[in-house]
C-alpha cells in the first residue's frame, strides 16, 4: 500500500500503470540489501534458511471511484458477484497456458508435471528470484514474472460484492458455488469475517492421511 500510494503513476490516477509499477517495485525490494536482510530475518524467526528465495501470489483489488482495478500474478483470484452471477475479476496464471508456456520455453525453462522446471506450479509472482536471474531477459520475460494483468471494470448498482483467495479456495468450489454461499449469507447479514471462517471450514479436508492413501493404492504401492 505504501508504495503504491507513493508511485507517481497513482499519483496521476493511472491506476493500471500504478498497480503494475507496484508490483514489479516489489520484486526490487526484494532483491535490496536492506529487503534480503528483512526476509532472511523473518526466515530465521520461523526456523527456515536464512538466504530465502520464497516467493507469493498477489492479488490486488483497488476501487477509484466507480471503476474497479484487479491486478493479478499467480493463481490466486478475484470473483465479483453482480446479481448472484460470479463474474471472473483475473486469469490464474499456470505454466500449460499458451501463452505463459510459450514465455517459459523461450526463456530456457521447460514444463513438466504442470510445473516449471519441475517445480512450481504457477509462471507468475512476486519474489522466487531465482527463476529470473537471466540478465540477457527482461522484467518481463524471465521463467517467472511479477508482471501482473489488470481488469478494470466500471462498477453498477447490480454489483454486491467481491472475493479474493488464493488457488485451494477456488480448487474446491467453483466460482459460482462460493458466490452463492457469501450472497447468501450476507442478505442473512452474518458478519463478513463469520461467513469467511465458515466458508473455510467447508473447504478444508479433514484430514491429509486418506487422501495420502488414495494416492498410494492409485501407483500400487503399499506399506
Amino acid at each position: 500500500m505504501k508504495e503504491l500510494i507513493s508511485n507517481a503513476a497513482f499519483k496521476e490516477k493511472d491506476y493500471e500503470k500504478s498497480l503494475v509499477e507496484t508490483f514489479l517495485r516489489m520484486d526490487e525490494l526484494l532483491m535490496s540489501p536492506a529487503g534480503k536482510k528483512e526476509l532472511n530475518e523473518i526466515m530465521a524467526e520461523e526456523g527456515g534458511s536464512d538466504d530465502s528465495q520464497a516467493g507469493c501470489t498477489a492479488n490486488v483489488a483497488l476501487i477509484a471511484g466507480r471503476t474497479l482495478y484487479v491486478a493479478n500474478a499467480g493463481d490466486s483470484r478475484s470473483v465479483l458477484s453482480s446479481k448472484g452471477e460470479a463474474v471472473e475479476m483475473s486469469l490464474d496464471h499456470k505454466p500449460d497456458d499458451d501463452k505463459e508456456k510459450t514465455r517459459v520455453e523461450k526463456g530456457g525453462g521447460y514444463i513438466s508435471d504442470g510445473r516449471i522446471n519441475g517445480n512450481l506450479n504457477l509462471s507468475r509472482a512476486i519474489g522466487d528470484l531465482d527463476y529470473k536471474k537471466n540478465s540477457d531477459l527482461g522484467v518481463e520475460d524471465q521463467l517467472i514474472i511479477a508482471v501482473p494483468d489488470v481488469k478494470k471494470r466500471t462498477l453498477t448498482d447490480d454489483d454486491e460484492f467481491i472475493v479474493i483467495g488464493c488457488d485451494g479456495i477456488w480448487e474446491v468450489k467453483s466460482n459460482q458455488a462460493i458466490i452463492d454461499y457469501v450472497g447468501e449469507r450476507i442478505k442473512k447479514g452474518t458478519a463478513l469475517t463469520k461467513i469467511a471462517e465458515d466458508l473455510l471450514d467447508t473447504l478444508v479436508a479433514p484430514d491429509t492421511y486418506s487422501k495420502f492413501l488414495i494416492i498410494l493404492q492409485e501407483n500400487n504401492l503399499y506399506f
